[in-house]
């Protein structure tokens, strides 16, 4: 199948079209939520081998997910690229395409492909003692993830915890010794993890010139997909297989950096422009998949991060964005079956699977999940189920690419379970995409593991956490426990930990393409909760064009605003302090108090009495709300002590 050229490019914006079409050479996209990067990835590969630029068996594609995977492969033969029965493009995860290097070199070399461990709950158990973290191995196991990440070594990991200011679940320690413990348990037992597959790879080309080159001959072309996700592992694979060549795509969205807790560096992305050299900056600044009144919320919380927010939307008008506030928790998970079931109706004949709740922590799935239950409403589930696992199990057995190609064979042709059938399916795939050396049951079973392959067992209203949405979309979303403490969460303390919470709100907010709800709690358990001073005062619905350019035009001057170098609260933060308690007590929203523009222009004031702010706020509620801001604007003056509360 030929790639028409023009073809290609029907039906792109003049954004998609120039990241297209755009030079060989280094370029960097930042792709806002809904602006269509998968397609543009994948038709800048379809282009690229359309005109000659690039063959397909000299491509790499790297993803995050098996899902984003296997949909950028799909997406690529519909193009005509690497169809069946060609030659095409390398498409995987980064532990996916770590694995079949490192499978490969060993086999150059003679040497047995290591195990890689399935049981790391197990192995982190075992490292921790007697300590009480063996009974919390996940806990541990975040730690010794982080640190992989992050490429460090047990010996620094007290040091680092204390230079990144990390909340740990343990002495910090306590954990370098574990850490330490869990490392010479994977050496004895001859198994390596899926962090150390990249490890490996990084070291065999560091070690071997004539070998790095190889790879490097191989992968002339390589694009990246959300690489703001990157951690310093990752990236190290990324800069050792580039080998400081400027073919390179990567594109990524600053704003849904949301890993940095699990290791990942946003910074790793903002500097790849210096560190490619002369690099082609482009935007991808249209959003395709909400309609303007949920883009306009997402921009009204991203915006608390004070980062510039890319973001346009071109559909139509949709239903109005509803903030529903409730008394409790355990109100708010029963006030989300209602709202559910009042979105059903104009949802078609299965409603649910178009939904998602999306919560900020685990801890909150428990009752949500039983209201839905109680309110006859069904609960999807994305893990893995029991069938698969052994399905996997009985391919592993395996002991060539003959009797691994003869058992799916059989199995397709024979069985009627329907786990055993998937299972058959995912070994074609494997053999199809399997590169030489050794192919056998237990190369399939570690390629399932590095690429996170899962089975989804049941259909019904997704229940994820923030960060288990993140690249996935739905007609209607639910944002639960949108409220203070959750929302920034309480961990974060650091300046780039409230950031990164503020992406976080984005990205989830950003899930829906039709209808979003946003709901809070004043009371979650024992601890007072109210609504998160992120989505307070959020539009329902999107400005005119003249509210767009005022808001736009407060925006930049709030950004231009000096931030103080103690890290103390501006005016303006003081001022936007007051105005969300005094809405609150006065059950209005903040900006039935005051606009954005009035804060900033109150902020420049250096007022001698209260009948200053007569202009703004009218002679009465001068009178009432004068002294607050007279003692708070006092400070432009230096009257009073910056530390106001």
């Amino acid at each position: 199948m030929r790639v028409d050229v023009n073809e290609l490019l029907m039906g792109l914006d003049a954004q998609q079209r120039d990241a297209v079409t755009c030079p060989p050479s280094a370029t960097v996209v930042h792709a806002g939520a809904g602006s269509g990067k998968t397609r543009v990835l994948t038709h800048r590969i379809a282009y690229r081998v359309a005109t000659g630029s690039a063959l397909p068996e000299n491509i790499l594609a790297i993803t995050f997910t098996r899902e984003a995977a296997g949909e950028m492969r799909r997406r690529l033969h519909g193009l005509g690229v690497g169809a069946r029965g060609t030659m095409g493009p390398t498409v995987g995860t980064f532990h996916a395409v770590a694995l079949a290097l490192l499978r490969q070199r060993l086999t150059d070399l003679g040497q047995l492909v290591p195990n890689i461990v399935h049981n790391r709950n197990a192995l982190a158990t075992s490292a921790a003692g007697a300590h009480f973290l063996a009974q919390r191995p996940r806990d541990l196991l975040m730690e010794i993830d982080w640190a992989h990440a992050r490429m460090i070594e047990p010996a620094d990991y007290a040091a680092a915890v204390k230079r990144n200011q990390r909340s740990v679940p343990a002495p910090a320690a306590d954990i370098a010794e574990m850490f330490k413990q869990y490392e010479a348990i994977k050496k004895k037992r001859q198994v390596v993890d899926l962090d150390e597959l990249l490890a490996r790879v990084v070291a065999e080309m560091n070690a071997d010139a004539a070998y790095a080159e190889l790879v490097r001959w191989r992968f002339r072309h390589i694009f990246v997909d959300e690489a703001q996700d990157m951690n310093p592992l990752q990236y190290a694979l990324f800069t050792a297989i580039r080998g400081g060549r400027p073919d390179v795509f990567v594109v990524g969205d600053p704003l849904q950096a949301i890993y940095g807790w699990n290791g990942a560096d946003r910074m790793l992305f903002d500097t790849l422009p210096e560190q490619l050299g002369q690099t082609t900056m482009l935007k991808l600044p249209n959003n395709y998949r909400c309609t303007p009144h949920i883009v306009h919320a997402a921009r009204h919380a991203a915006r608390q991060s004070g980062e510039p927010v890319d973001i346009v939307a071109v559909r139509e008008d949709g239903p109005p964005v509803h903030v529903v506030g409730f008394d409790t928790a355990e109100a708010e998970a029963k006030g989300i079956a209602q709202l559910l079931w009042k979105y059903a109706p104009t949802a078609g004949a299965d409603p649910w699977s178009s939904v998602a709740v999306l919560m900020r922590t685990n801890n909150q799935v428990a009752a949500v999940a039983k209201e839905l239950k109680k309110a006859g409403i069904p609960i999807g589930s994305s893990k893995q189920s029991a069938d698969i696992t052994a399905a996997i199990d009985l391919a592993a057995q395996c002991g060539s690419r003959n009797a691994l190609a003869t058992w799916a064979a059989d199995t397709m042709a024979e069985s009627l379970d329907d786990a055993e059938r998937e299972v058959a399916a995912m070994v074609f795939e494997f053999l199809h995409l399997d590169q030489p050396g050794v192919v056998d049951g237990r190369a399939f079973t570690a390629w399932t593991t590095a690429n996170h392959i899962a089975k989804a067992a049941d259909s019904g209203v997704d229940l994820l956490t923030f960060h288990g949405a993140k690249g996935r979309e739905w007609n209607c979303v639910v944002v639960a426990g949108a409220e203070t403490g959750l929302l920034p969460h309480g961990s974060a303390t650091s300046a780039d930990q409230k950031k990164e919470e503020v992406r976080l709100a984005y990205v989830a907010l950003t899930r829906a393409a039709n209808q979003l709800y946003v709901t809070y709690a004043e009371k979650r358990g024992s601890r007072n909760a109210g609504i998160s001073p992120l989505v307070e005062g959020m539009p329902k619905r999107a400005p005119s064009a003249e509210e767009l350019a005022r808001e736009e035009a407060a925006a930049a001057v709030r950004a231009a605003m000096p931030r103080t170098n103690s890290g103390q609260p501006t005016v303006l933060d003081k001022l936007t302090t007051w105005r969300r308690h005094l809405a609150r007590s006065s059950n209005l929203t903040p900006q039935e108090i005051c606009s954005d523009a009035d804060l900033l222009e109150l902020s420049a004031m250096t007022p001698t009495g209260v009948e200053d702010f007569a202009p703004i706020f009218g002679d009465m509620t001068a009178q009432r709300v004068g002294p607050a801001l007279l003692e708070i604007l006092a400070i432009n003056s230096g009257l009073i002590d910056t530390n106001i509360a």
